[in-house]
Order: structure tokens, then C-alpha cells, then sequence
């Protein structure tokens, strides 16, 4: 009896060993920044001045659409901010982007298109809702019934300016 209660004790201080090493190594609340590269931040930096679009917004749109990877793809959307090719074409050529998976340029379409539905819409949401596709859009934004999509990107927008101004 005795030697399972060594086996428990030993199997529980293992699993809190483990916790332990899972929390420590997870991103502390109020620390954590964001898993994107300093490159794409430091992008997003640069073109969000360009724009006069913050860059945390771009980030949490980045995060959101492409968890960072400058190769994702779905569908006809790729890229870092999930671009799609065939209703940007125009937008393309006026930047002079050719590599749509080009990180700096895939964030700059990004914020070009943002920048120019900002101007159109005004209304951060409504803006957001329209970047991802949503139906009825503008009329969501009108009655401010945000996607859940729309909301989670101006929280994490929001919390990411709140570690920056550390």
C-alpha cells in the first residue's frame, strides 16, 4: 500500500511539474505582446504611420486572418492579411506589389485598402466587418451589431496598444 502512494504521490508532483513548466512558458497576461515576427511588427509599424492606421490594428488583423504566416492560404485569399488577389489587382499595380506573399507588401495592400475603406465608412467596426466579407456590412455597422470577427479584432487591437504604451 505503501508503494502506491509513493507512485500517486510522484505522478501528481509530476503533473504539477508539468502545469507549472506550461504556465511559465505561456504568455503572461498583461506581458504578452504578440507571437507575429519583429519583422511584420516592425512593418506594420512603418506602413501603419504610412496609412495613419495603427499598427496594433494591423497586427491583430494579421493574427487573426494568417496566425502570422506569411504563406497562408485560403482560397483566393493569401498572405499574411489574407488578400485576395483578383478583387485587389488594381490596387496591385497602383503599389507596384508582384509578390502578393511578400510580407511588407501584403501589409501594405492591406492598409492601403483599409486606409481607403476608413475615408468610405469612417466606423472602425463597420470597416473591419467589410475587410472580412461580411454580409450586410454596412448595415451591421449602421446599427453598430458587430461580427464576432470585427469585435475579437478591436479587443486584440485594443490590448495590444495597452502593452505597447508600456
Amino acid at each position: 500500500m505503501q508503494f502506491w502512494k509513493k507512485k500517486e504521490w510522484a505522478f501528481f508532483v509530476g503533473v504539477i511539474a508539468v502545469i507549472c513548466l506550461m504556465v511559465q512558458l505561456r504568455p503572461k497576461a498583461g506581458s504578452a505582446d504578440t507571437f507575429i515576427s519583429p519583422e511584420c511588427v516592425a512593418y506594420c509599424e512603418e506602413i501603419g504611420m504610412q496609412y495613419g492606421i495603427c499598427p496594433e490594428l494591423l497586427e491583430a488583423i494579421m493574427e487573426s486572418e494568417s496566425s502570422g504566416n506569411p504563406k497562408a492560404r485560403n482560397g483566393n485569399c493569401k498572405g499574411l492579411m489574407q488578400i485576395n488577389e483578383n478583387y485587389h489587382k488594381k490596387r496591385m499595380k497602383k503599389l507596384g506589389v508582384t509578390d502578393i506573399y511578400n510580407a511588407r507588401s501584403n501589409i501594405m495592400l492591406a492598409a492601403d485598402y483599409l486606409s481607403e475603406l476608413f475615408q468610405e465608412h469612417g466606423d472602425l467596426g463597420t470597416v473591419l466587418m467589410i475587410y472580412n466579407g461580411s454580409k450586410n456590412a454596412k448595415k451591421r455597422g449602421e446599427a453598430a451589431d458587430y461580427t464576432q470577427y470585427a469585435q475579437t479584432i478591436m479587443k486584440r487591437s485594443e490590448q495590444l496598444e495597452r502593452l505597447h504604451q508600456k
